[in-house]
């Protein structure tokens, strides 16, 4: 096989590619260290929003954090209102649930006007009290006075009794009896 050689004009093409191929590269590379420098100002800036972004980031996790833990507390206060309530509606269900057709009776039944006259009782309850807790200590000594009281009535029977048999009592009767009209 023989070797065959390009043709002058083939060469000349291929070294002339290879001159414009060489002074795009020599441009390349007169430009590289400004691009280098724009990528590395870019870069540069990256990196300092990815700190921002971080430092925000940590930010947020410490306030979450925060409020995982107010969270954490109010659960366990709902918790344990919860569990009171659930106490509270054992205790009370009962009772609420047997009362509730008197409680509807009580409430078709009640005027307006009953309403009002309460109000005006609770209204009067101080001064209700203070007269009550003033007679107390004359209540009390009722029971000692009920025999006087009976005793004094037998008497003013027998004393009737003496003023009717007196002579002429009738007639003094009927001339105050005269005088009273």
């Amino acid at each position: 096989m023989a070797l065959v050689l390009p043709g002058p004009s083939t060469v000349v093409r291929s070294v002339g590619d290879v001159v414009h191929w060489s002074l795009s590269a020599v441009a390349f590379a007169v430009t590289l260290p400004t691009r280098l420098e724009a990528l590395l100002f870019d870069i540069e800036r990256l990196v300092a929003r990815i700190s921002q972004i971080a430092e925000n980031a940590d930010r947020v996790i410490v306030g979450a954090a925060s409020v995982t833990v107010r969270a954490e507390t109010l659960i366990e206060a709902v918790e344990q209102t919860s569990d009171i309530a659930d106490q509270l509606l054992e205790i009370y269900e009962p009772i609420a649930m047997s009362l509730a057709p008197l409680a509807a009776k009580f409430a078709d039944e009640l005027s307006e006007d009953e309403v009002r006259a309460a109000i005006r009782l609770v209204d009067q309850l101080p001064e209700l009290t203070d007269r009550v807790i003033g007679l107390l200590p004359i209540l009390s000594t009722l029971d000692s006075v009920s025999p006087e009281i009976h005793e004094l009535l037998g008497v003013v029977k027998d004393l009737k009794q003496v003023i009717v048999g007196v002579p002429g009592f009738h007639f003094f009767r009927r001339r105050g009896e005269a005088k009273q009209d």
